[in-house]
């Protein structure tokens, strides 16, 4: 596979003194060292020399000039048409000609994946139809960890748990990415009086006993046109070495929000942070105005919907607002077989009993995610963006323990296609990916989001003691309307 890697990732991998040194750096060569480890090439634009050649340190520049010689070049990519169309006119001598360069060399096929920490790159490849194959640093990661032999994964196991902030070490290196955001010495303030005095609630992920995810959250009285009970999001970090385990975070706030019957939820950002585009992928949206004392942006979520939003929202715009719990419901729903070992990798919490705030083990990194993907031979071109898939648990008599909410679909049958668009949420390696596509025969490939688990297993049995399916579904399947409303009626809220 060939990856393409932002001049931001570069940088900071070809350090060449202790100030070069970046909190990400060591992320980084985590990723140039595990890509060589599985034959995977990483690539520069070639003219991405002149971001280099702009460094006014002469010593810094003349190093770096020598380290770009080491990775391999593309060269010459004509331009594409649909980059032609979309951006028009970009002068060579600006930033954005070479944001345009990368994202056009994804469109001609010349590499898999462009990894890129640029808020304004995604929000380009987001115009073009490309963000599936554009990663944050975070993301490959997890995607190349997913990609490694057993024996040479590490960090794998992330657990979550409640915590009390006044149970954390502010001076852990976790926080200086934070101190450096809010002024140091205020945010150590700040953390101190507010939270460890303040006794706030949070979420910790560990990895082998370090803090690698963090969120505090408290209430608020009514504002920013919020009524109801507000919850705020103080604080939401993660490390760099893994971007699912935010969704991981999340999904359990949700969790909280939910019992603690919560109006509002939201969370304040400053633009350049990747974490707005998180948020905003889980029905976030930014208010119109922005923190007077920060300049932070705000992004608020309704938790509840209200009758009118079913007319005015598609299915998928609905999920996406008010999801994971609430979704639009009235869609075609579809039985979706997977084998039992798949199913406990692409849903570990499958009907399990657990407090709100468990200590949770995860295996892989995709199974923390809210957003994943399923791959088949199946032929069939009935499923779409929007449609409710029930997956059914092969094994034994067969369950069905949980239910997704369709993004996007694909047929494809390259290999590196298929591993472009799906990479940070399937639970298949390429190796395996690749045996699929042996014979020529397309893959259907559905990224979803996953909804909440069912509280009890739904036995294929009852479904057809009820006479709303016939035999065992050896593919996609799609279910009757009564079928459907059946399965929903199962989920306790």
């Amino acid at each position: 596979m060939n990856i393409l890697i932002d001049t931001n990732i570069f940088i900071p991998l070809e350090a060449i003194s202790l100030s070069d040194i970046e909190p990400e750096t060591h992320a980084i060569n985590e990723l140039y060292r595990k890509a060589k480890e599985i034959d995977y090439h990483i690539f520069l634009l070639d003219i991405q020399k002149k971001d280099v050649e702009s460094d006014k340190n002469i010593e810094r520049r003349a190093m770096r000039l020598l380290a770009f010689e080491k990775y391999e070049l593309l060269e010459n990519v004509k331009r594409t048409d649909l980059i032609s169309a979309t951006f028009p006119g970009v002068l060579e001598d600006t930033h954005d000609f070479i944001d345009v360069a990368l994202l056009n060399a994804v469109c001609a096929n010349a590499v898999s994946i462009l990894v890129t920490n640029d808020e304004g790159i995604h929000r380009k490849a987001k115009k073009i139809g490309k963000e599936d194959v554009v990663y944050y640093l975070a993301e490959v990661l997890d995607f190349i960890n997913n990609q490694l032999p057993k024996n040479l994964k590490v960090n794998a196991h992330p657990v979550i748990k409640s915590e009390k902030c006044y149970n954390l070490n502010v001076q852990d290196a976790f926080f200086d990415s934070l101190r450096a955001d809010y002024r140091g010495i205020e945010f150590d303030n700040w953390f101190k009086e507010k939270c460890q005095n303040g006794h706030r609630d949070c979420l910790v992920i560990q990895d082998d006993n370090r803090l690698v995810g963090l969120c505090i959250y408290k209430f608020e009285k009514p504002c920013y046109e919020m009524t109801g009970n507000v919850l705020k999001i103080c604080t939401f970090k993660l490390s760099v070495s893994g971007n699912k385990r935010g969704e991981l975070l999340l999904r359990k706030l949700f969790d909280y929000s939910y019992a603690s019957d919560v109006d509002w939820m939201y969370v304040t950002a400053y633009e350049k942070n990747y974490i707005c585009q998180f948020f905003e992928n889980f029905g976030f949206e930014r208010y119109r105005k922005v923190k007077e004392d920060t300049g932070e942006f705000i992004f608020r979520k309704r938790m509840k919907p209200q009758p009118e939003d079913a007319n005015t929202l598609s299915p998928l715009e609905y999920d996406i607002k008010f999801g994971p719990r609430y979704f639009y419901g009235g869609q075609d729903a579809f039985l979706v077989p997977v084998i039992s070992s798949y199913h406990d990798m692409l849903f570990p919490d499958a009907i399990r009993e657990h407090s709100l705030f468990p200590q949770l083990d995860y295996s892989a990194s995709v199974s923390n995610a809210m957003r994943k993907a399923y791959l088949c031979k199946s032929n069939s071109n009935l499923v779409y963006p929007g449609a409710i898939l029930f997956f059914y648990k092969s094994h034994g008599q067969g369950t069905v323990e949980t239910c997704g909410i369709v993004e996007r679909t694909a047929r494809l049958r390259n290999p590196d296609a298929i591993v472009s668009i799906t990479g940070r949420r399937t639970v298949y390696r390429q190796s395996e990916i690749e045996d699929m596509c042996k014979g020529g025969k397309d893959i259907l490939v559905l990224l979803f989001r996953q909804v909440e688990n069912f509280p009890k297993e739904i036995r294929f049995v009852d479904l057809q003691r009820q006479k709303l399916v016939s035999g065992v579904p050896q593919s996609i399947t799609k279910l009757s309307k009564e079928a459907r409303e059946w399965i929903l009626q199962q989920r306790p809220f």
